[in-house]
């Protein structure tokens, strides 16, 4: 029962919080090493600076395309310029981000403008000028910002190999002032009854039909004077956790806090200080999906500070009600909810370490729990190598198994730990390109070996 595993659960998240605490209190002292969660390792704890998503994500700004190519994809030869960007462009103090100046989201500018290189030696010093939009085809306007994803994945799982199409999205934003307007519009192709891209879709389009998407779409407004203070309305991501662009984690599928689908209509307010930056969201529910029975309503938050250059630390808390579950299909009201912390620090150069940890809790099942620690180390600029490990327990479901008296036993993931564990290379081999290999062990689940070839614009 819940009460008989509460004790358990919170051991289990108190170990995992001590030694997060432990492993960097031993290791901060070390300095910052690259955007991804680990970005920290730059010294770039928050996420405002480089891109138009106050908590991270899609569109980036214009420094977040330079600081893209500069600190991101391989030289070939060429001196790496990743030390001397994070020591030149991260800020000086121990801080999230600075807000001086704002264009379109976009990082602010230097007090005093720097010597104009010699072209030869522009393309060693600063970014590349396919940095960008389009490889630098096409030059957005100052009070635009545009992007884009095209991603196509392998899948070797159980000895059966797919190869389909994951992300076909565009992103942007436009700014007047302190009034702006953001929002993704994509295309998916999935089977009918899939967890992902079904929550996104704009057209109704059944079997293996093409349907447009729409992944967030928001009207936001700048209350403070620095640009540390953003309200938004529309169909946003849930601000909860690490984000990260591993979708199919079980810390954002238990969550579900994705930012394939998972986004939620509703109105948000992110505060993006000197050492602490938070996200609150009313949840108002998903009105791409339907009828309404199913569309949760609540809240989604988190807090998190910054310690020093190279350790942030939170905690997330989301809470919803729906009149039925649209994952189980249970047709009874249903409570959800997640509570937990998480860390990002980099104790050495060249190594960031994410880790996260959340209790769960829905109605008619004990209390779960779901988390993961990642380690990504920079073997050399553009090329990256991770090991996650992770855990899940949704919670047991007391259900009959037919003999009086009798309930169905416990399950792994469902009232028994199940854990799995994940191999990563990431190599950002050519600007705004990036392969990405995983080889992926799960409890209860075949040996999956995962590619994808990751484009943005």
């Amino acid at each position: 029962m819940a009460s008989a595993k509460t004790p358990e659960l919170m051991r289990l998240l108190l170990r995992v919080a001590l030694a997060a605490l432990t492993f960097a209190a031993l290791f901060s002292w070390s300095r910052p090493a690259s955007a991804y969660a680990w970005m920290i390792r730059h010294g770039y704890g928050g996420c405002t600076t480089c891109h138009a998503d106050p908590s991270g994500g899609e569109t980036l700004t214009r420094y977040g395309r330079a600081q893209s190519d500069l600190l991101l994809r391989m030289r070939y030869g060429e001196d790496s310029v990743s030390a001397g960007a994070s020591e030149t462009s991260a800020p000086k103090d121990d801080s999230f981000d600075s807000f001086d100046e704002d264009l379109a989201g976009d990082a602010p500018k230097p007090k005093k403008p720097a010597p104009k290189p010699e072209p030869e030696a522009a393309e060693e010093t600063g970014p590349s000028s396919s940095s960008g939009f389009l490889w630098g085809l096409f030059e957005p306007p100052d009070f635009m910002l545009l992007g884009g994803s095209l991603r196509t994945v392998g899948l070797l799982s159980g000895g059966d190999f797919r190869y389909f199409p994951m992300q076909a999205d565009l992103y942007g934003q436009l700014a007047f002032g302190p009034v702006k307007l953001g929002g993704s519009i994509g295309a998916a192709k999935v089977k009918e009854g899939s967890p992902h891209a079904r929550a996104a879709q704009v057209t109704t389009n059944q079997g293996d039909e093409l349907n447009l998407i729409s992944r967030t779409h928001w009207l936001g407004l700048d209350l403070g004077s620095r640009g540390d203070l953003l309200l938004r309305a529309g169909r946003l991501n849930l601000p909860f956790g690490i984000r990260m662009s591993e979708h199919v984690m079980w810390v954002r599928e238990a969550t579900r806090t994705d930012r394939e689908s998972d986004q939620q209509h509703g109105a948000a307010l992110a505060y993006s200080g000197m050492n602490l930056r938070a996200e609150v969201m009313a949840i108002a529910g998903n009105y791409q999906l339907g009828p309404d029975k199913y569309r949760e309503r609540g809240y989604s938050l988190y807090v998190e500070a910054l310690a020093s250059k190279s350790v942030a630390a939170g905690a997330s808390s989301l809470l919803t009600f729906a009149k039925a579950d649209r994952m189980t299909l249970e047709q009874e009201s249903t409570a959800r909810g997640a509570h937990g912390a998480f860390a990002r620090f980099a104790p050495a150069g060249a190594l960031a370490v994410l880790v996260e940890a959340d209790a769960l809790h829905m109605s008619r099942r004990d209390l779960g729990y779901v988390g993961f620690a990642q380690l990504d180390y920079e073997l050399t600029q553009g090329l990256h190598l991770g090991a996650t490990g992770e855990a899940l327990d949704i919670g047991y479901q007391q259900q009959p198994s037919g003999n009086l008296g009798i309930d169905l036993p416990r399950q792994v993931g469902a009232g028994k730990p199940r854990f799995g564990g994940w191999l990563t290379v990431d190599w950002f081999f050519l600007p705004h390109c990036e392969l990405r290999v995983d080889a992926i062990v799960r409890q209860e689940s075949a040996f999956t070996l995962l590619s994808q070839l990751h484009v943005f614009l």
